[in-house]
């Protein structure tokens, strides 16, 4: 039977072997039996290969988060070797993200790419739309995988007021299991959602479940009782965040440190490493592409023992949130206060957009973003300026 438990491998049939005759036959049976009781190890996983969703595709392992990059920063990183690039709407550079890919050269079928629906997005009859834009700006025919960014829906042309109960896609999901009938999303899933949030769209989900659960998982928030609700629903979990922000901070951690030390690689490296153990595939970003060459590397090792899992697991500390829930997102989870906050900036947002033009919140990331890269590139060319008139 599957699962056995068997007290001491191999001792009943030694025992067996010894009060009967050694005929053929018997010596057979001892020798089938002693095959069966014999411990057998686990086949070790390969964290090179890439994770296989529930919907067939797979995804790799460790990708690049391309949040506040610009279009030579993530050229630099596609050449550094990433290929799974997670975007969002309200990032305001899927455009960038488009160029650089394009520029680059690697083939679509290397790549996988990663979007978000925003907040105001999350109506049924908005979700098409938003995914054709997206679409337009990466210079694709579909993506990888199509991600709900938020448990909260906005109103549309709004933020903060809320439109419907929190956690309540039902409709919104069944829009994105029609995109991905259509494969122009090839995996669906979401981010930030919480056990509860999660099971309910589990439940709610008509064809497709969710394939993928991104949320923040990092040492010091490890966000371990979520992680294994995903994984025992067959729900793969995404790291944002995985080095806690500042990568520099991750010094403070003495076992991570220590950990590192002995196994001489980098923080950053063990720290990915720690979350790909746990079966969770990781989204570091990082301007460097040098950074981004070690992220990759934390796919081959080092392979952490048992006690290294055990000890870094224990020294974690728990609740170290990079962003508080202030305003009620996880009901479940939220103190009073601060669903009672949540709930006062709905009314008051509510009221304001009654009577104010309403926003476009992709739009003003997008022009945002436009401007930065603008500036990022006019730096660039005065600092090569001054180099080339340095030389001269």
């Amino acid at each position: 039977m599957p699962n056995a438990k068997v007290a001491e491998p191999g001792a009943a049939a030694e025992a067996w072997a010894a009060s009967e005759p050694a005929d053929d036959a018997r010596l057979a049976r001892m020798r089938a039996l002693l095959e069966q009781s014999s411990p057998k190890k686990a086949p070790r996983a390969s964290y090179q290969d890439p994770m296989v969703l529930s919907s067939g595709y797979a995804m790799p392992r460790v990708g690049l988060g391309t949040a506040h990059l610009f279009e030579a920063q993530i050229a630099a990183n596609l050449a550094a070797g990433a290929r799974h690039l997670d975007c969002a709407r309200i990032y305001g550079n899927e455009a960038a993200v488009g160029r650089a890919v394009r520029a680059s050269g690697v083939p679509r079928c290397e790549l996988f790419l990663t979007t978000k629906l925003w907040m105001d997005e999350a109506r049924p009859e908005r979700v098409a739309a938003a995914l054709d834009d997206s679409l337009q700006q990466l210079q694709t025919s579909y993506v990888d995988l199509l991600l709900i960014h938020w448990p909260l829906k906005f109103r549309p042309g709004t933020v903060l007021a809320r439109d419907g109960a929190v956690g309540d896609f039902s409709a919104t999901w069944a829009a994105m299991e029609a995109l991905a009938a259509s494969g122009k999303a090839r995996s669906l899933g979401v981010s930030n959602f919480d056990e509860a949030q999660l099971s309910r769209l589990l439940d709610d989900a008509k064809a497709i479940p969710p394939a993928v659960n991104q949320v923040e998982a990092h040492p010091k928030f490890p966000n371990q009782a979520l992680v294994d609700f995903c994984l025992s629903r067959d729900v793969a979990v995404v790291a944002w965040g995985p080095l806690g922000g500042d990568p520099r901070r991750l010094g403070e951690d003495s076992m991570l440190w220590a950990t590192a030390k002995m196994h001489a690689v980098s923080l950053c490296r063990c720290a990915l490493r720690w979350n790909l153990e746990r079966g969770v595939a990781v989204i570091p970003k990082s301007t460097r592409p040098a950074h981004v060459a070690d992220a990759l590397a934390a796919t081959a090792g080092p392979r952490l023992t048992a006690d290294d899992r055990r000890l870094l697991a224990d020294s974690r500390r728990r609740g170290s949130r990079r962003f508080p829930d202030v305003i009620g997102v996880w009901p479940a989870t939220a103190f009073v206060g601060f669903r009672l906050v949540g709930w006062w900036l709905h009314v008051v947002f509510s009221a304001l957009f009654a009577v104010v033009p309403g926003v476009d919140a992709v739009g003003f990331a997008r022009a945002r973003a436009a401007r930065k890269e603008r500036r990022y590139a006019a730096a660039v060319a005065a600092r090569d300026a001054a180099a080339d008139a340095k030389r001269d």
